[in-house]
């Protein structure tokens, strides 16, 4: 069976800075800082568009998928550059500024009211943005287990591994941005199916964490940004074809 996808991801980031000095003791200060800031940004990442095709082996239900990203969220300038200059900057970036390839494989045994599942993915960036970014190649895989509760109605556990390798700007990797990182998350989902629309909401949070270039430079990891879950909410519809199966 063969099919497209288009995935429009929305992103909301908040992000908190505390300020200490040598002692420890916290403090607020007096001035807006360039670098840091307590703030929430929501916007549209990159979509992806997809092929897809889905065939059985005996009942392990096998999906593959390939396509590329689509330029579509917002991009920063080097936010090194304008820290070096004195100017207000920011580090989170809701999009590439480049079209970027992506491949997937994902599986699952549906054993009745038991369903498990898991999936690789990878997604590639081979060339730097007009700004001189280039994102690391990120690679993630999973596995996740589920039961149905009540008709329609799942809800079960999962754990993933999340790799990143090191950004860079103007094909430097500076040692206080993203130095690339490696972790395992574990949590929840739970999700509805109602007619064709497939509702879920999924919590991850990470126990444990690897930063990849200063361990590699400096032999200890460093000052990085840090989440306590990655949530997720998504909806899931299909056209013109058989009615969304909960994956």
């Amino acid at each position: 069976v063969f099919g497209a996808e288009l995935h429009v991801p929305l992103r909301v980031v908040n992000t908190t800075i505390r300020f200490r000095r040598l002692d420890g003791t916290i403090f607020e200060p007096d001035y807006e800082n360039i670098h840091h800031r307590n703030e929430t940004l929501a916007g549209i990442a990159d979509p992806w568009l997809l092929g897809r095709a889905t065939g059985l082996i005996g009942k392990l239900r096998v999906t593959s998928r390939a396509g590329i990203t689509l330029p579509l969220g917002s991009t920063q300038e080097d936010p090194f550059a304008r820290g070096r200059a004195g100017l207000s900057h920011q580090h989170i970036q809701f999009g590439t500024g480049t079209v970027s390839p992506v491949f997937a494989v994902d599986a699952g045994l549906d054993l009745g009211l038991v369903r498990v599942s898991g999936y690789t993915q990878a997604l590639v960036f081979v060339v730097e943005n007009h700004h001189g970014y280039q994102a690391g190649n990120r690679y993630s895989g999973g596995v996740t287990g589920d039961i149905e509760v009540v008709k329609n109605l799942r809800v079960g556990l999962g754990a993933d591994v999340l790799s990143e390798q090191p950004e860079r700007w103007g094909r430097v990797v500076q040692q206080d941005g993203n130095v690339g990182r490696t972790d395992l998350l574990f949590g929840g989902a739970v999700s509805y199916l109602a007619g064709t629309t497939l509702l879920s909401v999924a919590v991850r949070s990470p126990i444990y964490q690897h930063f990849i270039e200063s361990s590699h430079d400096h032999g200890s990891d460093p000052g990085q940004l840090t989440y306590p879950a990655i949530v997720n909410f998504a909806l899931q519809t299909s056209f013109g074809g058989a009615s969304a199966k909960q994956p």
